[in-house]
């Protein structure tokens, strides 16, 4: 179970490469992709991320994820709240978003959003978005981690939970929770089975509730910038470090 805990947090530094640019990164309304080894995902502009189903290893079954495109075996977001899809599942954007349906076209997961998508959008710092006609974004990948935080990435209070995967092969749910609290604690802890509602011990918190001030120097987002620093911003502007690197 401790693989759980390293491969965790080597993810989180992991940090994109730049390649040639090879497509716009847009995907439109109507567009489908198909469980199988011969589909295409959609591509980030540079061509760095992908989204689409990737193949796990020895199995006939597939992941909806993203992942690094140019690097083999490094997924960065996969929705943890579903099994592995068989080959010939689909999924289709449509005017409520993305819908995930299995090869019988029984409805899986959507995001089911109102019926004014536009478009999607694969972003080359691997945040796949939805947006409106306006450009408003209806949806993003980043708001709904699985067990990887990239940079540009950000986390919010009371919505963001990372959940370490049990093994390299295997993407349920293990024993390690990283949570950002509505208080404004970034706390790290482990549950010995995901349906327990207590945690089982707290590893790490951050400490940057401020609930003796009514909140006002409390956490309200975790930034992971461009240079690879972490740190929890407050409500009064001010930074609590989190990773330091030397500039």
């Amino acid at each position: 179970m401790a693989y759980s805990y390293i491969h965790f947090f080597l993810f989180i530094f992991l940090l994109p490469f730049n390649t040639s640019a090879q497509n716009n990164g847009t995907v439109s309304v109507g567009s489908t992709l198909t469980a199988n080894e011969t589909s295409r995902p959609w591509l980030s502009p540079s061509g760095d991320f992908a989204f689409g189903f990737w193949k796990l290893q020895e199995k006939d079954q597939f992941l909806l994820s993203i992942w690094y495109a140019k690097i083999p075996d490094t997924v960065v977001w996969f929705n943890n709240t579903l099994d592995p899809v068989s080959q010939g599942s689909t999924v289709d954007l449509d005017q409520t978003g993305l819908v995930l349906r299995d090869p019988q076209g029984r409805l899986l997961w959507k995001t089911d959003l109102a019926d004014d998508v536009d478009h999607g959008f694969m972003n080359d710092t691997g945040n796949f978005i939805i947006k409106r006609n306006d450009n408003l974004n209806l949806w993003e990948s980043f708001y709904f981690p699985a067990d990887t935080i990239l940079p540009m990435q950000d986390l919010l209070p009371g919505r963001s939970v990372l959940i370490s995967r049990k093994s390299e092969t295997n993407f349920t749910r293990g024993r390690f929770y990283l949570r950002f609290l509505e208080n404004g604690n970034l706390v790290l802890t482990t549950k010995s089975n995901p349906r327990n509602e207590k945690d089982d011990d707290e590893y790490y918190n951050s400490q940057t509730s401020d609930a003796a001030n009514n909140g006002l120097a409390s956490g309200i987002r975790v930034v992971f910038d461009e240079r690879g620093s972490m740190h929890i911003l407050r409500r009064n502007n001010q930074t609590a470090d989190l990773v330091k690197i030397n500039a």
